[in-house]
């Protein structure tokens, strides 16, 4: 291209070559044939002279620059062969003068010049391919500059027509694809978009495919696939792709010779995936899988304290990990010299300071967690605070360390029944619930956690408003989400969830069916059933398909980052790159559930079933949900006239789970209980107060809870005396796992067969022989 010219020149040398040109733009009129060209030559030297002069000299040749070129444009017409060149010459200074002032009209400017470059150029132009790969740089660009995605599906064709005209053996072939695939990765970083993701892995595996590379160039490009599958594990917590990351980044360093500068980077990239997969596992094989890189790593320490802290600091990461592992003080011991190192080795005020002093402050609160000393608590605690100080306003990571310090100072609650510190762990934990960049999973651990705290604290308003919304935000999880097996291990930790708000609901006197509501929808998130949360995408994909396709990508961008991490902030080259991927998508997708829910026949989209529908659950008989709480437990019954709760007494958690632990659950003892505690008083407040004289059992639904949903309350009774107290003499006994299960199931047409088939077990290696199981032949 024409400034081509400038790129060699040194300062000298470019401020003569401006003057000359200065000089021969005197001489000439506007209507002379090189007046013109000149004028953008001068107009791409002066930008040169801005790139090498800056930031001691200002705006000056610049703003000059994009004035000339803004002239030959103006003077340009449509077919001119020169006006494509220009006018990405002039998206290219308006993206400068952006970089420079952050001025949103000039990054909105430069993508329409870019896109006006793309209409004036034709494809059988030779410069074709440059023009469309310079425009999509500065489109890409200022799409994140601006957090604008709708120029994403511009871009995807853009770069096909890129490749279109770049054949297998073009000499550019491998450089264009690494510009899309650098694009697409940066626009997923911004953007949480999968699809962009999924092209940077697919041009990536393309690249190293790619034959006639040099080994260093293979490693290269093996280990930027590696930083590319690195992140699809993040999003999805495949463990293949850490796998396949783990690989490559062994295959990067096993191309790489002991004398490339690039090497100690790389050992550390394998160094981070393989502490990742031993931070899941804490398997003894992935540990010494990952001892293999770190003792390399030790043996070739960078000088440079920046260099060698970063090593230190991932390694000492990894012997935190193995102390988890173990609990032996000696491996205590070499993790807190490690990473204490790296933080002295950190300045204040750098990036990885407030990771390395998290790390550090992970490894005492572990020690604490293991032998109860609580001088390692309060050093867990003294340097949590100094982490958080050292994150900056904004950074992802500021929820993660509100968080633990929020946890830490429970902890010591717990120890010295402070009510500073409570109060302190309420508050940062209500940071973290409301902060919308924080992800999702976290808000919700944090919510319940307030929750609890706010139990402990009696404040029984305080606890509830945390629970629902709480509830509200845990709504928003994909079901996919949840099949991640580290989603479920902890999401184990929530179960108590729903029960504990619901039992809350009726404490501050709020109804019965509100309190149901939440915890249906609790269940509903636990169980991972789409048909639960009514989340019924195909019906208003079908009615509503911009609002669905815009619901869709809202809640892929919540899932980014949801595999939860270890304590411990692995790979900081990779966790940094999460800064601005949830941007403001929780308040998007707040404001876009009222939009769908003021659709007819969307009120209730991604919520439990309302009144309506849950009193229809009760058409063929009472459902009565038994809900376990820590403040009370209570049934609540539904009618088809309505909603009520029974306060159950008698009933507590302990008294169920001691029962369950002494007694089993079918002894005859454990059933009286059941009775007396939670069946007869539920019966007699719906009028089963004796087995009915004729006719027909009505029939009851239960729906049990926490622990008491192993109990078999449809035998609960009274059995020695044969005076109709127990379940059986007075109703006939449903169960259902929800009362949204219930709804649904009747919702489905029932499917009529008139076959069937009976298998007969009667002998059973290692159990009794089942003396019945020859009827089968009498039913044949």
């Amino acid at each position: 291209m024409a400034d081509d010219l400038a790129e060699d020149l040194t300062l000298e040398e470019l401020e003569v070559a401006i003057a000359s040109l200065r000089n021969s733009l005197e001489s000439m009129s506007h209507d002379d044939a090189d007046f013109y060209s000149t004028t953008t030559l001068l107009a791409h030297a002066l930008r040169k002279l801005y790139l090498l002069s800056r930031p001691h000299e200002g705006l000056s040749a610049l703003e000059e620059s994009i004035t000339f070129l803004q002239q030959a444009i103006d003077s340009s017409f449509v077919g001119d062969g020169r006006r494509a060149e220009w006018l990405i010459s002039l998206a290219f200074g308006l993206s400068l003068r952006c970089d420079a002032t952050e001025s949103e009209s000039d990054a909105i400017e430069a993508s329409q010049v870019a896109y006006g470059a793309v209409d004036a150029v034709e494809k059988d132009d030779p410069s074709y391919a440059t023009i469309l790969q310079s425009a999509y740089h500065f489109i890409g660009k200022n799409a994140i500059r601006l957090h604008d995605e709708d120029d994403l599906d511009k871009m995807f064709e853009m770069h096909k027509s890129i490749l279109a005209v770049t054949p297998v053996d073009h000499p550019k072939l491998k450089s264009r694809l690494r510009s899309y695939d650098d694009t697409m990765f940066k626009l997923y970083l911004s953007f949480g978009q999968k699809d962009a993701l999924e092209e940077a892995i697919r041009a990536s595996e393309y690249i190293i495919n790619i034959p006639d590379q040099s080994s260093e160039e293979h490693a290269t490009n093996v280990w930027i696939l590696a930083q590319r599958l690195v992140q699809r594990y993040l999003r999805t917590g495949t463990s293949a792709d850490l796998d396949d990351s783990i690989r490559a980044c062994q295959q990067a360093v096993d191309d790489t010779p002991i004398s490339s500068k690039n090497r100690q980077r790389r050992l550390q990239s394998l160094c981070d995936r393989l502490g990742e997969k031993y931070s899941q596992t804490l398997e003894e094989a992935d540990f010494q899988a990952a001892k293999v890189v770190v003792d390399q790593i030790l043996n070739h320490l960078p000088m440079k304290p920046r260099s060698r802290a970063r090593s230190l600091g991932n390694i000492g990461i990894i012997l935190s990990l193995r102390y988890r592992q173990t609990g032996h003080d000696d491996h205590f011991q070499q993790a807190i010299r490690v990473a204490s190192e790296a933080v002295d080795l950190t300045a204040d005020g750098e990036i990885g300071r407030a990771v390395r002093l998290s790390n550090l402050g992970g490894v005492y609160a572990e020690a604490y967690h293991k032998t109860g000393n609580k001088e390692r608590l309060e050093e867990a605690i003294r340097i949590g605070r100094d982490a958080l100080t050292a994150t900056h306003n904004g950074h992802p990571d500021k929820a993660l360390r509100h968080f633990n310090l929020a946890d830490r100072l429970q902890l010591r609650y717990l120890e010295l029944e402070s009510t500073d510190n409570l109060e302190e762990a309420i508050s940062l934990y209500r940071l973290v619930l409301n902060q919308f960049s924080a992800p999702m999973f976290l808000r919700v651990q944090a919510g319940y956690s307030m929750m609890q705290c706010c139990v402990w604290n009696r404040d029984w308003n305080e606890a509830y408003k945390a629970g629902s919304q709480t509830i509200d935000h845990l709504s928003l999880f994909r079901p996919l989400s949840l099949q991640n097996t580290d989603i479920q291990r902890e999401a184990s930790k929530l179960l108590g969830l729903g029960t504990e708000t619901a039992s809350l609901a009726l404490e501050v006197g709020k109804s019965a069916a509100t309190a149901l509501e939440f915890l249906e929808m609790a269940r509903g998130v636990m169980a991972s059933s789409i048909n639960v949360l009514r989340a019924d995408i195909k019906d208003f994909e079908r009615d509503f398909p911009e609002l669905a396709g815009r619901y869709k990508h809202l809640r892929d961008q919540l899932d980014t980052g949801s595999v939860p991490r270890s304590d411990f902030a692995l790979g900081e080259e990779v966790w940094e790159n999460e800064m601005s991927q949830r941007y403001d998508t929780g308040e998007q997708i707040s404001a876009l559930l009222e939009e769908i829910r003021s659709k007819p026949g969307f009120e209730n989209f991604s919520r439990p079933e309302d009144e309506e529908r849950m009193r229809s659950a009760a058409a063929l008989g009472p459902v009565i949900v038994v809900n376990v709480g820590p403040l009370a437990c209570d049934a609540i019954i539904i009618q088809q006239d309505g909603f009520s709760a029974i306060p159950l007494p008698r009933l507590d958690k302990n008294d169920i789970d001691s029962k369950y632990q002494s007694l089993g659950r079918g002894s005859l003892k454990v059933l009286e209980w059941l009775w007396d505690v939670v069946a007869e008083p539920i019966l007699t407040a719906l009028g089963f107060t004796e087995p009915p004289h004729s006719g027909e059992m009505k029939r009851v639904w239960w729906v049990l809870t926490g622990s008491l949903s192993t109990f078999p309350i449809h035998a609960a009774g009274r059995y020695s005396q044969r005076n109709g107290e127990a379940v059986m003499d007075r109703v006939m006994s449903s169960y259902a796992t929800s009362v949204s299960a219930i709804v649904q199931s009747r919702r489905t047409a029932p499917v009529s067969h008139n076959k069937a088939l009976l298998v007969s077990a009667g002998e059973t290696p290692g159990h009794r022989r089942l003396a019945f199981a020859d009827k089968c032949q009498i039913l044949r």
